[in-house]
This record gives structure tokens, C-alpha cells and sequence, in this order.
């Protein structure tokens, strides 16, 4: 025996595997409304919009920390201590939907100002499902992103691309 070792001690590869906590910082960019027309009220309580959204350079930024595990324990570090915040709810819906589990670290830093219609929260979660499918090894399509996306808010879909776009429809 090469080493020494404790008395009584036994060694296995398997339960000396240590399990790799991946690690990323990304951006959340907030956007502007170049554009906004409420064109009525719809039955489901929601106004008929018609807007060009523009992001810019003003963002968030989410710090995540995910060690794959049996269980699930989501976790996020917030200045401002919201219930349901949008990036919690992101991360819960993503990781139930794509049998996602371990643990789950998020730090938000925010910059974008709250209720200036800047989309600040919608932002933040979508960089939140844009981040998942790699730091948790679950490769997710567009597709069913945007689906995810718009089941937690009218414009989140919208900032899983960016830039410029015509928002029709529910806001």
C-alpha cells in the first residue's frame, strides 16, 4: 500500500466521486418600448398591445452556482427579498419540467429599476431558463423555452432573443 490510511477506513471510487458544481454569470438587458399602443381591454383581462420592444445596454446580473443532486433546493440571493420573484418561479418551472435536480445557488444583483416598464423581472427570467439547460446538462430547444417563457409572463419570451421586435397581442 502505497499511502497510509485510517484504521478501519475503506475506500471506493464511487463514493469518492466528487460531483461537479458548474458555475455562470450572465446578463439580463433590459428593454425599451420604442413604440406602445393599447388598442382595448380583451376578455381575459389583459389590453391588446401593439409595441416595438428595443433592448439595451442597462442590465441585471445573475450569478448561479448548480451541483447536480437527487433532491431539488432552489436558492436565490436578493437585495430586495421578493416573494415568487419571477427568477425563482423561472427556475422551480424549469427544473420541474426537464427533471432537473440538485441544488440550485442564484445571487441577483439588480440594476434595471422595478415597475419603470423596462422589463427588468421578464428579463430576469428568461436569462434564468436561457442559463439552465447548460449549467444543469439538459439540453432544451427554443421551442419549449418559449413555452416556458410565456407561461411565466407576456413579455419574457421576447428576451430569450432580444433586439428588436413587434410585440402583438396579450400585455
Amino acid at each position: 500500500m502505497a499511502g497510509r490510511s485510517w484504521p478501519g477506513a475503506r475506500s471506493s471510487r464511487c463514493c469518492t466521486t466528487k460531483v461537479a458544481t458548474r458555475a455562470a454569470k450572465v446578463r439580463a438587458y433590459a428593454k425599451v418600448n420604442l413604440s406602445l399602443k393599447v388598442l382595448g381591454r380583451r376578455a381575459d383581462g389583459f389590453h391588446e398591445l401593439r409595441t416595438v420592444f428595443q433592448t439595451i445596454g442597462l442590465h441585471d446580473t445573475i450569478e448561479f452556482e448548480f451541483t447536480p443532486g437527487r433532491g431539488s433546493d432552489i436558492v436565490l440571493e436578493d437585495a430586495l427579498a421578493i416573494d415568487d420573484n419571477l427568477v425563482t418561479r423561472a427556475a422551480r418551472l424549469f427544473c420541474e419540467e426537464r427533471r432537473a435536480r440538485g441544488r440550485l445557488r442564484m445571487k441577483l444583483t439588480k440594476r434595471v429599476p422595478m415597475g419603470g416598464g423596462l422589463g427588468g423581472g421578464s428579463s430576469d427570467a428568461a436569462a434564468v431558463l436561457l442559463a439552465l439547460p447548460a449549467l444543469t446538462g439538459r439540453s432544451t430547444d427554443l421551442g419549449t423555452l418559449t413555452k416556458l417563457a410565456a407561461a411565466l409572463g407576456s413579455d419574457v419570451p421576447f428576451f430569450l432573443v432580444g433586439g428588436a421586435a413587434l410585440g402583438l397581442g396579450r400585455g
